[in-house]
């Protein structure tokens, strides 16, 4: 009878309180940055280019993952989004399996406190990550770091391929030597290592060619690549997306590529 009585002679107001708690859209991360600074701020990277006169400056690279505006002060730069790996954007960690719209599946197998693989069935590619806190927003990014197969890190690898009953998986190492750009047959490719059930690895030993011609960035003008797929509210799945320079220059030039995270 309290109840009602409350009920009956009294308002009663409920007031949610909605927290927006947008993810960290993109990892930026080009194979020649490391796993460190992911919350403010700017870097600049200088990379020397020798180039003989009359040839192309050639030179491929990854410039981050999820979604990214790309601009450039020259042409000769050029973009491609894939989904050849992912990472993942998280507010916990753990083990975990996210099913995309696709219907493929990404797996977070953690190594340890700060190191975890990711993989992904579509193309059965794993990238070791390293994660990092995004400053004091509460997510955590899974950076594609290289690795040197320590035993922890094999182990896991070796329990990806065993578990889902595969003789073994590529993994890509964000190193500089493997991606390259054949400019003869126009062709990008992506190393891999693979490493088998039994804890063979072969460095280099395969790779995925793209020969779709990839899309020129304009000049001074941002171009935005969209690579990010929300599983839930607490979980994100980015893609990769891949730069290139590939440019005439008539003199002397820097030519610079600035890579920002979109909201």
């Amino acid at each position: 009878m309290f109840a009602l009585a409350v009920a009956v002679g009294v308002t009663v107001t409920i007031v949610f309180q909605i927290t927006v708690v947008p993810p960290s859209p993109a990892v930026v991360a080009p194979i020649e940055t490391s796993a460190t600074s992911l919350d403010t701020g700017s870097s600049t990277y200088l990379i020397s280019v020798d180039v003989a006169s009359g040839s192309y400056a050639n030179y491929p690279t990854l410039a981050g993952l999820g979604k990214l505006q790309l601009k450039v002060n020259t042409t000769g730069w050029y973009y491609l989004q894939t989904d050849w790996f992912v990472t993942v954007v998280r507010r916990s960690t753990g083990d975990a399996v996210f099913v995309l719209s696709s219907g493929h599946k990404v797996y977070v197998r953690e190594i340890n406190n700060t190191h975890a693989v990711i993989f992904f069935d579509k193309g059965t590619v794993a990238v070791v990550t390293q994660k990092v806190q995004v400053g004091t927003t509460g997510w955590i990014v899974y950076h594609p770091v290289s690795t040197g197969y320590d035993s922890a890190t094999k182990t896991v690898l070796q329990n990806i391929v065993s578990s889902l009953g595969y003789s073994y998986i590529y993994v890509f190492q964000p190193n500089v030597d493997y991606v390259k750009y054949d400019a003869n047959t126009k062709s990008f490719y992506m190393y891999l290592d693979i490493i088998s059930g039994g804890g063979t690895i072969t460095v280099k030993g395969g790779k995925i060619i793209n020969s779709t011609s990839f899309i020129p960035i304009p000049a001074n003008t941002p171009v935005t690549v969209n690579g990010i797929e929300q599983i839930d509210l607490r979980n994100y799945v980015l893609y990769p997306t891949w730069a290139l320079l590939y440019y005439q220059p008539t003199s002397s030039v820097n030519s610079a590529l600035t890579i920002t995270p979109v909201q």
